[in-house]
């Protein structure tokens, strides 16, 4: 927020709601489109270290399931928001070069409804 109100030239000292600022520069906010920005980012980022997180993300660890259905998966999660209802096997492995990420990422977040 603190970036529109730079770019547009509004002062801290005046007196102007968020929504209304929003509303001048013709944006709306989007809270899910924010955590699922932020939860992908995470993901890249945790999946980028060696050790035990990427496997306990992607649920590599070895031990006893429960029993019954299984549960959605935050990787199965992600990967239906983030390519639709197809898998893609690509997914994590992309995950391992950055820059690659960051444009998937913000190809992603920016689309119109979602």
């Amino acid at each position: 927020m603190w970036l529109i109100r730079r770019m547009m030239r509004i002062s801290w000292t005046e007196k102007r709601s968020n929504e209304l600022v929003l509303k001048e520069a013709n944006l709306e906010r989007s809270l899910i489109k924010t955590i699922r920005q932020r939860q992908l980012e995470f993901l890249g980022h945790i999946n980028r270290h060696k050790g035990l997180e990427p496997l306990a993300i992607t649920g590599k660890i070895e031990g006893k399931r429960s029993r019954g259905r299984q549960r959605i998966t935050f990787i199965e999660n992600l990967k239906s928001w983030a390519i639709g209802k197809g898998s893609n096997n690509n997914f994590i492995r992309l995950t391992e070069n950055r820059y690659e990420w960051k444009n998937m990422i913000a190809n992603v977040c920016s689309r119109q409804g979602t």
